[in-house]
């Protein structure tokens, strides 16, 4: 997974444009500019989400690891089988866990990724200094 962009940061440090060229309206500017504040939470919220599946996934595997190992080795007392009992359930807890939460993740990173795009597209266009600092003043961002 990609890490999100820091969308704010990348357009607040877009060089403005001069006042006689073509640039968004100073409403346009701000709507971008909370846009990409929103959409910097959201990729933030996403990547932390894909962090807790990826040691879902992990966790995972490291314990199907050491089931294949025990199941080749054997020769278990019954605190032994009794652990080996917990780890194979733990297993089968994450596996579920990973089932339910995956699909959910990869709907989420779509619609990101479809936000961003859409950001992209439509703040693509320059903005001049003055409205940049009345926006920020306006928004609240430093």
């Amino acid at each position: 997974a990609n890490a999100a962009r820091p969308l704010l940061a990348e357009l607040l440090a877009r060089a403005p444009v001069e006042a006689d060229k073509p640039a968004m309206s100073p409403l346009a500017l701000q709507a971008c500019l909370r846009l990409a504040r929103e959409l910097d939470r959201t990729g933030t919220a996403i990547d932390t989400e894909i962090a807790a599946i990826d040691r879902l996934a992990a966790e995972g595997m490291f314990l199907q690891n050491q089931i294949d190992a025990e199941l080749m080795l054997g020769g278990y007392d019954e605190p032994g089988l009794n652990d080996f009992q917990h780890r194979l359930i733990r297993h089968e807890q994450l596996a579920k866990q990973f089932q339910a939460e995956f699909p959910l993740y990869q709907q989420k990173q779509k619609a990101y990724d479809a936000a961003v795009a859409e950001f992209d597209r439509d703040c693509a266009q320059g903005f001049t200094t003055g409205d940049l600092g009345a926006a920020k003043a306006k928004l609240g961002i430093k």
